[in-house]
This record gives structure tokens, sequence and C-alpha cells, in this order.
């Protein structure tokens, strides 16, 4: 079962290397979405920072992780 805020998730725009979202996709979104942080701050209804990576560490668009 997939997470159910995949097709909303504000966190896939920040990736211009479809390759490496993909990782993410596949370790968190379509199998074990419950470990997710960003998952986790949702259904406590609480902010989601945009930068928040599922494992909790923030993604840093300064190196160039973007375009």
């Amino acid at each position: 079962m997939a997470c159910p805020h995949m097709s909303g998730c504000a966190l896939y725009p920040l990736f211009s290397q479809r390759a490496v979202l993909e990782v993410w996709k596949t370790n968190y979104c379509t199998s074990d979405f419950g470990r997710c942080a960003r998952y986790k701050l949702a259904t406590e209804g609480q902010p989601i920072p945009q930068t928040l990576l599922p494992n909790g560490r923030h993604l840093n668009i300064d190196q160039g992780t973007r375009k």
C-alpha cells in the first residue's frame, strides 16, 4: 500500500534528478510509509517543513539538489 499523501507531497518538485526521487519513493512512499517523518507530522496535524526528508533530515537546497 502506498502513502495516501503521495499525490500532493511538496517534497517531490524539489528533486531535479528523477532517479534520486525514485529511491525515496521506493524506500518510503510505496513501501513502509509509516516510518516517514513527513507522514508522521501529517498524521499529527503538524506543519511539514518543505525540505524535510522522509528519514527526518533536511534537504540542503544550496548544494545543487534543485535546479
